[in-house]
């Protein structure tokens, strides 16, 4: 098949989505099919260019994620052009975010084209998320009310990867057709260290016995960044926060977090392996790829308190704990946690176990035979 992806960055940026379009791309094109993934190029890169797939960049402007950290640019006039000319001669247009402009852009050319229209296959990963702003949260609830309908019933086929966003989704196009597809790692570059290897890795980390916390992701108040800055602060001096994602956390202590920037993913599953516990309290996510990154190299994760988690807590042992939004709480429990070997191990061990279960090949098997499903609905 020929299959164009869209996001808003290329997958050369920084972000879980962005991972899930590389990681989607590269196991299409392993089989055989022809790739090609739109999205615009704001020259912050944490991936090497790939020739597994084409990729095609977009100039853009990205300030509302530079000065509110809001990842939404706006690409430059040339989207419209270069897009239909993929479109046309795709057999699959897989768009990620019902809000995203290239997706909006995406599904009206296909419109246009009627019966000759590629399949148009959408993946939700967040739906609403709560902003702080009362301003941005009333923009983003119109946006959905509006954009984010008509995209959801453009769409063939959506993917989804939790009960609340498929419960939103079903609200705004209850005729289309959901399915829900659990995300895989790439178990070749995730996996768990042994302890003499963890043991390597943190001395060429520069890091003693003392345990380590990890977060991973955008230093944003969606993410939880104060609120892991905060735990870590309360916590008595009994961890130290990694944090690892673009942004700035000015009053964040310097004794008790340390902020490492953005880095490549081969970095970041070094820090997985060396670190004692993972941390991401954020809100309205999908499920986090980084937890699942963190699971896959036997670390534990604490994540923000949301009963969409429910289905991913089967057979998960002490390998997932839901925390509420209350630093206090969040620094109580790691400090019990990171306290008690047998159950540190004992979580290790589940993480482990669970993380057996993420595969890009049954991934994108389960894509692929959606896909079908909606071809043959067409015909």
């Amino acid at each position: 098949m020929r299959i164009v992806l869209l996001y808003n960055y290329l997958p050369l940026h920084v972000g879980g989505i962005e991972a899930v379009v590389h990681s989607l791309a590269r196991e299409w094109s392993r089989r055989g099919h022809e790739v090609a993934v739109v999205g615009a190029d704001v020259g912050q890169r944490i991936r090497p260019s790939t020739q597994a797939y084409r990729l095609i960049g977009l100039p853009a402007l990205n300030g509302l994620e530079t000065r509110f950290g809001v990842p939404y640019p706006l690409p430059s006039p040339m989207l419209l052009p270069r897009l239909a000319r993929e479109i046309r001669r795709a057999d699959v247009v897989h768009a990620h975010g019902f809000l995203c402009l290239p997706t909006l852009a995406a599904f009206g050319i296909s419109r246009a084209l009627g019966r000759r229209a590629p399949v148009k296959l959408l993946t939700e990963h967040v739906a609403h998320v709560r902003y702080d702003s009362p301003v941005l949260d009333a923009v983003e609830r119109l946006a959905i009310a509006t954009l984010g309908r008509a995209s959801a019933r453009a769409a063939d086929g959506i993917v989804v990867f939790n009960s609340r966003v498929a419960a939103e989704i079903r609200a705004l196009a209850p005729k289309v057709p959901q399915r829900w597809i659990v995300n895989g790692v790439d178990a070749s570059l995730f996996s768990p260290a042994t302890p003499s290897e963890k043991a390597r890795l943190r001395a060429e980390l520069g890091w003693d016995d003392h345990p380590r916390v990890l977060f991973v992701g955008r230093l944003v108040a969606k993410k939880g960044a104060d609120l892991a800055a905060a735990a870590a602060g309360l916590a008595g001096g009994a961890f130290k926060l990694v944090m690892a994602g673009p942004g700035s956390l000015p009053n964040a202590n310097s004794e008790q977090v340390a902020l490492l920037g953005a880095l490549p993913p081969e970095r970041v599953a070094m820090l997985y392996q060396a670190a004692d516990a993972f941390l991401l309290p954020s809100r309205g996510e999908g499920f986090p790829l980084t937890a699942q990154e963190a699971l896959a190299c036997g670390l534990p994760v604490f994540l923000g308190e949301d009963e969409a988690y429910a289905p991913y807590l089967a057979g998960a042992g002490q390998s997932i704990h839901l925390l509420p939004p209350d630093a206090p709480a969040v620094a109580a429990e790691l400090v019990r946690f990171l306290a008690n070997p047998a159950r540190r191990e004992q979580a290790r061990q589940d993480a482990i176990e669970l993380a057996r279960t993420f595969s890009w090949e049954r991934a994108v098997d389960e894509h692929e035979r959606f896909v079908e499903e909606l071809r043959q609905q067409r015909s």
